[in-house]
């Protein structure tokens, strides 16, 4: 605890620990929800913890600004929970540990939910001083939005009176952030055999080392899917039994690992370390992904894995990762460089008989979310003989946000950000989903602008927050808030 005491702005970074020792990853946040109403209660400010899981705090705005119109400014309360094939911690459970060089924060073996950790700090920072100046305050912190967005989803407009929003979940700093990508669900089942086969030898491959990362944000980027990197040694396997496959859990981060587990009735290990070794061989993680690692183990599951008795399940798998499609759709012919619809297999397990298959989709307009659908649908009827395609679910859809011509929010953090930097902000759309793309929709004549300091490979264990840059956003928050008089 107090590993970050001596960082600036230092009652940010005192928030910022206190958060991160309580867990709360999507699903997960009534513990951090109970922080934030106990935060208002310790200073005398009224908030709701609404039927949702929400938390809406109420501050009156500062001598002067009494009756200037309320800014809402507004961050997510969980985090994305991912750590290192090696780290023993619980993150349902266990705070994370934090550690800093000065110069970046990061937690040992884990993310560290700077995304969006930081909104709050920056929240709880600005409430608890009494030398900020600013408006009425509508401090919006909303649940479970790294999984679907569900507290903005559910959100209730009638909670608030502003129309101005300040959002804190950009991972950028210099980036105004104007627009975003709407998203929707693809959930698909296949049906298996029910015939099994106890095999004599049990081996487990696996791929391991990718870089993973967000899948709307680092999409374009051309990082690799563990599960389509799995056919690379399936191909040159035969004569084995299927038995399961793991990996990836989040439907919005491109999976970095992920196993098969196969059985045969002859012992195969020198073959199947041969075919690890030349899968290594071929460097496929290229410039991209230069960590990625196969290795292959014999191991004893002591019957609690069940084989498919035909053996042709396992070419069917092979041919499934293979062709499932996943990454960059389509790019955007208005905006240089911009992802415009997108998809990722970020889960994939095998239930008894079924085989589950969740994609995220996005897209930076509205009917791209219906084209990549009907890509996912076509791929679903394309299986091989032995898989056989039950039902594909569509859910959890959520708008994209539209840029806005007239926003005197975004004129003013210009101006601010011009004197402050002695430069230009960039002023852009992301391929990734924001909760502004729904208070939009919501919030009559909603003003919108996304913005935060730089935070490198979130979603991932090497994320980390650059402390100079956190240090420069608290600032730049500030002024903003001393201008909206």
């Amino acid at each position: 605890m107090h590993v970050l005491k001596d960082l600036e702005p230092r009652k940010v970074f005192m928030f910022f620990e206190e958060i991160s020792q309580i867990p709360h990853g999507s699903g997960n946040t009534a513990q951090i929800a109970d922080y934030c109403m106990n935060f208002a209660k310790q200073r005398g400010l009224k908030a709701i913890y609404d039927a949702t899981g929400n938390v809406i705090i109420y501050a009156p705005g500062t001598a002067g600004y009494e009756n200037s119109e309320p800014l809402i400014i507004q961050g997510h309360m969980d985090m994305v929970c991912e750590k290192n094939a090696d780290c023993t911690q619980n993150m349902d459970t266990d705070g994370l540990t934090l550690m800093t060089d000065g110069k970046y924060v990061w937690a040992d073996g884990t993310t560290l939910g700077g995304d969006d950790g930081i909104a709050l700090a920056y929240i709880f920072a600005i409430l608890d001083s009494d030398d900020i100046p600013h408006p009425p305050i509508e401090a919006l912190i909303t649940r479970d939005e790294e999984t679907g967005m569900y507290g903005a989803m559910d959100f209730d407009p009638a909670l608030i009176s502003g129309t101005k929003i300040l959002n804190i979940d950009s991972e950028k700093e210099g980036v105004l952030t104007v627009s975003c990508a709407g998203g929707i669900t693809a959930h698909c089942v296949f049906e298996l055999s029910q015939q099994y086969h106890r095999p004599a030898y049990e081996y487990e491959i696996s791929v391991s080392g990718l870089l993973g990362g967000h899948s709307g944000a680092d999409i374009g980027k051309g990082r690799l899917n563990a599960f389509k990197m799995l056919s690379k040694p399936l191909k040159h396997i035969t004569d084995c039994y299927f038995g399961t496959i793991s990996g990836g859990g989040k439907m919005n981060v491109i999976p970095q690992n992920a196993s098969v587990i196969i059985g045969s009735d002859d012992e195969k290990l020198d073959t199947l370390q041969q075919i690890v070794k030349h899968c290594n061989d071929q460097k496929y993680g290229g410039d991209t992904d230069p960590g990625l690692l196969f290795s292959v183990k014999e191991i004893d599951t002591r019957g609690k894995v069940k084989y498919l008795k035909n053996k042709c399940y396992l070419y069917d798998m092979y041919d499934f990762l293979r062709c499932f499609p996943t990454g960059v759709q389509t790019m955007s012919d208005s905006i240089e460089d911009m992802v415009e619809t997108s998809l990722n297999l970020g889960v994939l397990e095998l239930k008894d008989s079924e085989l589950h298959c969740d994609f995220l989709i996005r897209s930076n307009s509205e009917g791209g979310k219906e084209v990549v659908a009907g890509t996912v649908r076509d791929f679903t009827k394309s299986i091989g003989d032995e898989i056989d395609f039950v039902e594909m679910t569509l859910s959890s859809e959520y708008p994209a946000w539209e840029y806005r011509k007239n926003s005197p929010l975004r004129d003013r953090m210009i101006e601010v950000f011009r004197e402050q930097y002695g430069k230009e902000p960039i002023v852009a759309g992301i391929h990734a989903g924001l909760e502004c793309g729904i208070f939009a929709k919501k919030i009559k004549d909603a003003d919108i602008v996304s913005i935060g300091p730089d935070i490198a490979d979130i979603h991932t264990p090497k994320e980390r927050l650059d402390v100079a840059s956190a240090a420069r956003v608290w600032e730049y928050v500030k002024e903003i808030l001393r201008r909206s008089r």
